[in-house]
């Protein structure tokens, strides 16, 4: 394919991401090598609803990615 001198791409990138509130931070994390899952108590698995079974499985893992204002995300 040829282009020519005036040919332009617009390209666009949206989404959410735990521990990143826009893109340009997404991408700064993953440079630095920030870890964006978070480890949670029990408590706080209990108050979503993990069963105490599950929490006393040694394989259950008791972290998260949390999202910050999900339900704005369009």
């Amino acid at each position: 394919m040829k282009t020519k001198k005036n040919d332009i791409a617009v390209i666009g990138m949206a989404g959410q991401f735990p521990g990143a509130n826009n893109i340009s931070q997404f991408w700064e994390n993953l440079i630095a090598g920030k870890e964006s899952i978070v480890p949670l108590s029990d408590e706080e698995l209990s108050n979503a609803g993990v069963s105490d079974a599950e929490l006393a499985d040694e394989n259950y893992v008791k972290a998260a990615p949390i999202l910050d204002d999900f339900d704005k995300f369009d």
